[in-house]
């Protein structure tokens, strides 16, 4: 039987549902193009909930996240949100993930839905006596509202000034008259936030429902079908597609999250190698000159097959199929050509480095209105 979140009551009743991570979810509500271009250009929502949420807390919180995560902890400061990776003995990604420091000794540390319990064990095995850590998933909800209008929609929701929450910051406050955490982040490449409401269960879902539908007269609801394709034009990674606990930091692309001189923390050992840190393929992005990639598609050049697309979709900004790939290194360079196979026949692309649009246009940097 599928899980449930705190507002499956409305996407049931709104929108074209689907299963992900074991959860009945919503696929579109009106199309993953149209709900794609309202965040691109305006807001849009999601419900996000299905992602786990720990919190950390005690004196020894600080000491046991430092020792799990490569991102050094100890220094990220009040009121900061930070991504991060959390690794297995081989230098595998288990999950990527966000830490919050909500106060000196406590943190929320929010995972991937389909990982949450693979994490939760992982954390567990690595905690010492003491500690408190307590899932949270179940009793409270969690929003994202994303888009150059994010702001502007959720403002006059909470009592938090939203201008003073900058880029990977976090504050705890009111949303919808909830007690509730908000983070500037997001998975779509625009500005954007994340609340969590607290108090809010499948059983007593009516605090989160009310922010839900406050939110969604100004901002438009949103699937996971949008959810995916503005990921991929931003070029965000995929934990189980274009990440997972056979890649390592490096070859994920991901080693600028590996604080500089950090060693103690679990994998640390095996990412030292030398030859660890120069991996023989690694994660790039991928425009076509025409198709769609999908995952599994040979990627391949003159002298044969040079790696295989790890995730791809058609690009509603870029009119073409964009994807994320593993190739090999000595043919990694941002520029080079390479032919995807599609439908059996080959494709011309070029590696390209994400995010995919036009920055200036669109994402969080954009400096033109459009």
């Amino acid at each position: 039987m599928l899980k449930t979140t705190q507002l499956h009551a409305y996407h049931a009743s709104h929108a074209k549902m689907t299963e992900f991570a074991g959860y009945d979810m919503p696929l579109w509500y009106t199309t993953t193009t149209d709900e794609h271009f309202a965040v691109r250009n305006s807001s849009g929502i999601f419900d996000v909930s299905h992602m786990g949420r720990f919190e950390v807390k005690g004196s020894q919180a600080t000491d046991f996240l430092e020792g799990l995560v490569p991102t050094n902890v100890r220094p990220q400061p009040l009121g900061k949100a930070f991504y991060t990776l959390l690794l297995n003995d081989r230098g595998g990604i288990i999950d990527d993930l966000i830490i919050e420091r909500l106060a000196d000794d406590r943190y929320m540390v929010v995972v991937n839905a389909a990982n949450a319990h693979a994490d939760m064990d992982h954390m567990t095995a690595h905690a010492p006596a003491g500690l408190g850590m307590e899932d949270l998933t179940g009793s409270t909800a969690m929003i994202a509202v994303q888009g150059p209008k994010a702001a502007e929609s959720l403002q006059p929701l909470t009592e938090a000034d939203l201008g003073q929450i900058k880029r990977f910051r976090c504050a705890e406050t009111k949303v919808a008259g909830e007690r509730a955490l908000v983070s500037r982040t997001g998975y779509t490449g625009e500005d954007g936030f994340e609340v969590i409401v607290y108090g809010a269960s499948v059983e007593r879902p009516e605090g989160a429902m009310r922010a839900w539908e406050k939110l969604a007269a100004t901002s438009t609801p949103c699937g996971l079908g949008a959810r995916d394709s503005l990921r991929l034009e931003a070029g965000l990674p995929l934990h189980g597609s274009d990440i997972d606990p056979a890649t390592n930091p490096f070859e994920a692309d991901l080693a600028w999250v590996i604080s500089a001189g950090k060693t103690g923390y679990v994998g640390s050992a095996v990412l030292a190698d030398p030859a660890v840190r120069q991996p023989q393929a690694v994660r790039r992005g991928l425009v076509l000159d025409s198709g769609i990639p999908r995952h599994g598609f040979e990627v391949a050049d003159s002298s044969g097959k040079v790696g295989f697309v790890t995730s791809g979709t058609f690009s509603p900004i870029m009119r073409k199929g964009v994807a994320q790939c593993r190739v090999r290194r000595d043919r990694s360079e941002f520029g080079t050509r390479v032919s995807v196979r599609v439908r059996e026949a080959p494709v011309g692309g070029t590696i390209t480095k994400p995010p995919f649009y036009d920055e200036s246009l669109y994402g969080w940097k954009r400096t033109k209105g459009n």
